[in-house]
C-alpha cells in the first residue's frame, strides 16, 4: 500500500472515504483493505481509475456490490460538503475580506461563490436525493425472484444511462473562479494564503474530474448491467 501512495500520491485523499488511516507498514493493499473491512476489488476500481483516465473497468462487477458504491459515494458526497468546500470557502472570504479590494469587486467574489457552493449542494443533494436510491432499489429489485413489475415498468422512462448523460461537471466553476482570482483581481497582500486557495481550488477541481470518471466506468456499466438483466428478465 506504501509503494502505491508513495508512487500516485492522489490516493491518499481517498483513504478516509474509506475510514482508511495511516500507518500502515508493510502490509499489502489486500491486508490493509481487510484489516479495514474494506472490498478489494472495489477499492482497487476507485484508485484504477482516479490514477489513470485511460482505464476501462474489467473487474467482475459481482466482486461488490452496488450498496458497497453507495456507500463510497456518500462518504465522498460529506467529504466535499464537510472538508473542501467549507475550507476554500473560509479561506477565500478571509482573504477578500482582509485585501484592499474594493466592495465591488468583494461583492463579485462572494457572489461567485456562494453560486457555485449552492450549485455544488444541489447537485450533491439530486444524487443524493434521487440516483443513489435509485441504484439501491435496483440492486434490491435484481435480488427479488420476482421484481416489482412496477418498478421495472419505470425503467422504460428512466435509466442510469439518463444520469450519465446529464451529469453536471462542477469542475468547470471551479477553473472559473480560479481564473477569476488570477487574472483579474489585483495582487494579495497574503500571497501565502491566495497561493493556498488556488491550489486547493486546482486539487478538488481533479478530484471532481476523477470522481465523475469514476462513477462513468465504474458505477454506471453495474447499474446498466442490473437494468437490462431486470428488464429481460420480465420480457423472457
Amino acid at each position: 500500500m506504501s509503494d502505491a501512495i508513495l508512487e500516485n500520491s492522489q490516493i491518499i485523499s481517498l483513504l478516509p472515504r474509506f475510514d482508511i488511516e495511516l500507518g500502515f507498514g508493510e502490509k499489502t493493499v489486500g491486508e490493509v483493505c481487510s484489516d479495514n473491512g474494506v472490498n478489494t476489488a472495489f477499492f482497487l476500481e476507485i484508485v484504477n481509475s482516479y490514477v489513470n483516465e485511460e482505464y476501462v473497468a474489467e473487474t467482475n462487477f459481482s466482486l461488490f456490490s452496488l450498496s458497497t458504491v453507495v456507500e463510497y459515494l456518500k462518504k465522498t458526497h460529506a467529504h466535499y460538503l464537510k472538508i473542501e468546500l467549507p475550507k476554500i470557502e473560509n479561506n477565500t472570504f478571509s482573504l477578500i475580506n482582509n485585501s484592499l479590494l474594493s466592495n465591488d469587486k468583494k461583492n463579485l467574489v462572494t457572489t461567485f461563490f456562494n453560486d457555485y457552493k449552492k450549485e455544488f449542494i444541489d447537485h450533491i443533494m439530486k444524487e443524493e436525493e434521487k440516483v443513489l436510491p435509485y441504484i439501491l432499489e435496483i440492486e434490491k429489485q435484481a435480488a427479488k425472484t420476482k421484481p416489482d413489475l412496477d418498478f421495472v415498468k419505470k425503467l422504460n422512462s428512466y435509466s442510469i444511462s439518463q444520469f450519465a448523460h446529464e451529469h453536471d461537471r462542477l469542475e468547470d466553476s471551479l477553473a472559473n473562479l480560479a481564473t477569476l482570482i488570477i487574472k483579474y483581481l489585483p495582487p494579495f497582500k497574503n500571497r501565502v494564503l491566495c497561493d493556498l486557495i488556488l491550489s486547493d481550488l486546482f486539487s478538488l477541481k481533479e478530484d471532481l474530474i476523477d470522481h465523475a470518471l469514476m462513477e462513468d466506468k465504474v458505477l454506471v456499466p453495474k447499474v446498466a448491467d442490473l437494468e437490462k438483466e431486470l428488464l429481460h428478465r420480465v420480457t423472457s
